[in-house]
């Protein structure tokens, strides 16, 4: 666990930075934009993902598998034959989707925000994705490797920039200028990955990275996990897209924007160990294959980050959202405070399903890693189209809270049943004390009472920590 411990421990200290520097980019929109310009900033971020996911047909996570297994064997000539293959085959479909997206860009504006007038955006938007998609590709290659000091160094430029292209262009052309800093920033993370990939990959390495022809065999490789991996990217990045549409149609651009308090704090902060999960645990994981227990270990491992660090995380940021929410937004914001409890209860189970299911991609388990996908994501969209007419933009967070935990049961009796996936006895444990406190938790949270509804949820965060303080302690002893 030494090794785990220590790369989560990189990954997620140097991810806190990357929050910090997340956090002032969104204070500075927050405050330049306005909760109206926000909902439409998030939109513009969401058509961003969607765009990716068709423009690299999912083959992010397949390229990191496979830059995993060729590493972990020291097989140079594959290493050098699937960098090539993947960013020559990602540069050209990013350049087609951009091209296209272009050209669509009134139809396409019209759908994402009922607006055809938002035109203009959505031509921004294909010109960061054509941008973009290379520049990850790059930054995965580094996770592959399990160079994460690399991967973490590219972030942190990214961020930098980020913040201070925000804060220039948004000031300068409002929303326009806020979504043109996404390009910006891409441009800048491709120039500053392509030295690094040079210089630190593909140099040592001896590898020659000059674009030839596609190699056929790597790209079926490739492609076969890209089959799969393609409807679960584009099931996630098409429902995000639906679900914002459905709000701005519905109920306006400020309530979506109101729903960005809830989303971003969710993938943002307890994103924190999906980061390690996906860049560290899936790798490790490929290069285990022929050891069941040590999978199942490491899946153990995670769960129990989870249970200690995360559940507590939450109530603490449940009892104290009237603070930090003005200080990361606006007092504007504000508004958003009662929805935030559904949407972080339900990150909590989708990292206590991803501690699973970081095996299925590694395992070669595709079949079931598209049908939770699928499953999950068209209850979030079928949930929040159900209940948004009565719960207003509360609909959206409540339904992803009842679509994780939907999930999370299934996943589980999947990998239980099929993989041979059990709870060891310390998290058994864990998990019969930390699910009826965090139900108790936020239930008391949800009180306009100072002391019932802040007080004694933090109380309770910090006695759970101090009763599983000899967790904590194995954990900065890199013990666990």
């Amino acid at each position: 666990m030494s090794e785990l411990v220590r790369s989560v421990g990189l990954l997620t200290s140097q991810r806190a930075v990357l929050l910090v520097l997340g956090a002032v980019r969104t204070k500075i929109a927050a405050s330049l934009l306005g909760p109206a310009g926000m909902g439409i900033l998030a939109q513009a971020q969401a058509l961003r993902e969607l765009l990716t996911a068709l423009a690299t047909l999912g083959t992010r996570s397949g390229y990191l598998k496979l830059i995993a297994e060729y590493h972990g064997r020291g097989d140079t000539r594959g290493l050098e034959r699937l960098i090539v293959t993947t960013l020559t085959l990602v540069t050209v479909l990013g350049l087609t989707m951009a091209t296209f997206a272009g050209l669509a860009a009134a139809g396409v504006a019209d759908w994402a925000y009922g607006d055809s007038g938002q035109g203009m955006l959505v031509v921004i938007v294909a010109v960061t994705v054509a941008v973009s998609v290379p520049a990850k590709v790059i930054a995965r290659t580094f996770a592959g490797v399990l160079d994460y000091r690399t991967y973490l160094l590219i972030a942190v430029v990214e961020s930098v920039t980020a913040v201070v292209a925000m804060a220039l262009l948004a000031r300068s052309w409002g929303v326009e200028g806020a979504v043109a800093s996404f390009a910006l920033v891409e441009t800048i993370a491709l120039l500053v990955g392509g030295w690094l990939l040079w210089s630190r990959v593909a140099r040592p390495l001896k590898l020659s990275l000059r674009p030839e022809r596609v190699d056929g065999a790597t790209a079926r490789r490739l492609m076969r996990l890209a089959g799969a991996l393609t409807l679960t990217s584009l099931a996630a990045a098409g429902v995000a897209v639906y679900v914002r549409a459905e709000i701005l149609r519905q109920l306006g651009t400020e309530a979506n924007g109101y729903y960005q308090v809830a989303w971003q704090v969710g993938q943002n902060y307890l994103g924190l160990l999906g980061t390690a999960l996906w860049s560290y645990g899936m790798p490790k994981v490929a290069t285990r294959l022929e050891d069941p227990e040590a999978i199942m270990h490491l899946q153990n491992n995670f769960l129990r980050i989870v249970l200690t660090v995360l559940a507590p995380g939450v109530l603490a940021l449940l009892a104290t959202r009237e603070i930090w929410i003005p200080i990361l937004f606006t007092e504007a914001f504000l508004v958003a405070a009662g929805m935030v409890a559904w949407q972080l209860v339900g990150e909590l189970m989708a990292m206590g399903r991803q501690s699973m299911n970081i095996s299925l991609l590694p395992r070669d388990r595709l079949r079931f890693l598209v049908f939770q996908a699928l499953l999950y994501w068209g209850l979030w969209a079928a949930l929040s189209t159900v209940l948004m007419p009565y719960l207003g933009v509360t609909a959206a967070a409540a339904a992803y809270f009842a679509a994780n935990g939907i999930s999370l049961v299934i996943a589980y009796s999947y990998h239980h049943r099929v993989l041979g996936y059990r709870v060891h006895a310390e998290n058994r444990r864990l998990l019969r004390w930390a699910v009826p406190g965090v139900a108790v938790g936020v239930i008391l949270t949800l009180q306009a009472d100072m002391i019932v509804g802040r007080v004694v949820p933090l109380v309770m965060a910090l006695a759970w920590l101090w009763a599983n303080r000899h967790v904590l302690n194995r954990l900065r002893a890199r013990e666990l």
